[in-house]
C-alpha cells in the first residue's frame, strides 16, 4: 500500500491575510477620523511675510500655495520689493483646497513678476494631538504597500510546496507495511 501526501492547505494563510487587511483598514480610518476631528482644536500659528518663490507671469489669475498646510486665513499681502505697496483683500482670494493647502489665487499685482509677501495663519500640525494619529495612520497605510509582497510570498510558498510534494520522494520507496 502506497502512502500519498496531500497538498498543503493555505486557507488559514489567506484568511489571516484577509483579516489583517480588514483590521488595518479599519484602524487607519479610525485614526484619520481622530486626527481630523482634532484639527480645529489645534493652536493657530502665524507666518509673517512669507515670500513666494516663483514669479507670476501675469497680473491676475495667478496661484500660490503657501508653505504650511491646513491654513486658516490670509491677513495681509504686500510687494516684496517695496513693502509700502500693500494688497487689500480685494486683490486676492484665499481658500483652502481639499488637501488642506492654503491657496492665494486671483492676485492682482501692481507690476508684472514682482514677488509678494503674505502673512497668514495656520493650524499647528506639529502638535502631538494631531501628529501622533497622523503618523500612525500613515504607518498603517504602508501595509498596503506590503500586501502585494505578502500575497506573492504566499503564492510562491504554495508553488514550492507542490513542487516538493510532487518530486521530493522520488528516490525513496514507501510501503504501508511496518516491521
Amino acid at each position: 500500500m502506497e502512502k500519498r501526501n496531500t497538498a498543503i492547505d493555505l486557507t488559514d494563510l489567506a484568511i489571516g491575510i484577509l483579516i489583517l487587511g480588514i483590521v488595518v483598514a479599519i484602524g487607519a480610518n479610525i485614526l484619520i477620523g481622530v486626527r481630523d476631528s482634532r484639527l480645529t482644536d489645534l493652536p493657530v500659528l502665524s507666518v509673517t511675510n512669507e515670500t513666494n518663490t516663483s514669479t507670476f507671469t501675469d497680473l491676475s489669475g495667478s496661484e500660490w500655495e503657501v508653505s504650511q498646510i491646513w491654513g486658516v486665513s490670509v491677513t495681509a499681502c504686500s510687494n516684496a520689493s517695496n513693502a509700502a505697496i500693500t494688497y487689500g483683500t480685494g486683490n486676492y482670494t484665499a481658500s483652502v483646497d481639499s488637501f488642506g493647502n492654503l491657496e492665494i489665487t486671483n492676485l492682482t499685482l501692481e507690476t508684472q513678476a514682482d514677488p509678494i509677501n503674505c502673512t497668514y495663519t495656520h493650524y499647528d500640525t506639529t502638535s502631538a494631538q494631531w501628529s501622533l494619529p497622523n503618523s500612525a495612520a500613515v504607518g498603517l497605510a504602508e501595509y498596503g504597500n506590503w500586501f502585494d509582497i505578502i500575497v506573492i510570498v504566499g503564492v510562491a510558498a504554495l508553488i514550492l510546496s507542490l513542487i516538493f510534494l510532487a518530486f521530493g520522494n522520488r528516490g525513496q520507496e514507501q510501503s504501508g507495511v511496518s516491521y
